[in-house]
């Protein structure tokens, strides 16, 4: 199934439903079917780093299904569907944004990958693998997420487990701290200068998520959702790093045509 929000973004960055690591899908969300959906919302956000703050940034909401084409957040691409036993297996083929959180240390790159799921009364299993395709890093990531959607009248409760890996190039891409960005942080006069480091091994990180929707008539849904992610020890080894935990919360509102 497509991601139906993947929350990691920078703010320059925040243009539509967006990366970390616990990104609720569509099904998930009772959103499948072809539909056009639009919203807006607000992102608050924990970063690992050194003495960061939560940070709070508006944060567009789209999702557009038409047949087997997708657009959710910042991932597009092409999903495949077939029904077997009352289990729906997907193969999704996307092109997905990656953004990179920290102060000074905003960056956008892209990803082509592809996902395959198993859907039934028990829940979404999935798993998918994406890489650079920028040529800014290289690197790999492998995601496998289970979740299970609770209907409560008009309300949605999905709570989710995931698990992703990430190659020594995409834990490094995305925690890691260059002279570039050390110098950006010295030019604006930061309080807090992250020291330059690498990431120099692949690392496991865990979360987990519960995202709850609330119908209201036939075209508007309330969106909140909240995660948090495990960083593996190779990432809170860094210097750079004094958190074990990065965490993201969203509050939003879309309309459906």
């Amino acid at each position: 199934m497509p991601y139906f929000s993947r929350f990691s973004i920078a703010p320059v960055a925040a243009l539509t439903f967006s990366t970390l690591s616990y990104p609720a899908t569509a099904n998930e969300n009772a959103q499948d079917g072809d539909h056009i959906m639009v919203g807006a919302g607000v992102l608050l956000q924990k970063d690992p780093f050194l003495d960061s703050e939560t940070q709070a940034y508006p944060l567009p909401l789209i999702s557009i299904r038409q047949g087997v084409f997708y657009f959710e957040g910042t991932e597009a691409g092409v999903e495949l569907e077939a029904d077997w036993n009352e289990i729906t297996p997907a193969l999704s083929v996307f092109v997905a944004g990656r953004f990179t959180n920290g102060q000074d240390r905003e960056k956008v790159t892209a990803d082509a990958g592809a996902r395959v799921s198993l859907t039934s009364q028990y829940g979404t299993i999935s798993i998918g693998y994406q890489h650079d395709v920028t040529d800014k890093f290289n690197g790999g990531e492998a995601i496998a997420r289970y979740s299970l959607p609770i209907s409560v009248g008009s309300f949605t409760i999905t709570p989710a487990l995931q698990a992703s890996w990430l190659d020594r190039k995409t834990a490094n891409y995305m925690y890691g701290v260059t002279a570039k960005q050390r110098a950006k942080m010295i030019e604006k006069e930061r309080d807090v200068l992250l020291p330059i480091s690498q990431i120099s091994d692949d690392a496991w990180n865990f979360g987990g998520d519960i995202t709850v929707t609330a119908q209201i008539g036939d075209h508007i849904l309330l969106y909140g959702s909240l995660g948090g992610t495990y960083l593996d020890k190779s990432i809170r080894n860094s210097p750079a790093i004094d958190q074990e935990w990065e965490a993201e919360a969203v509050l939003g509102i879309a309309y459906s045509f």
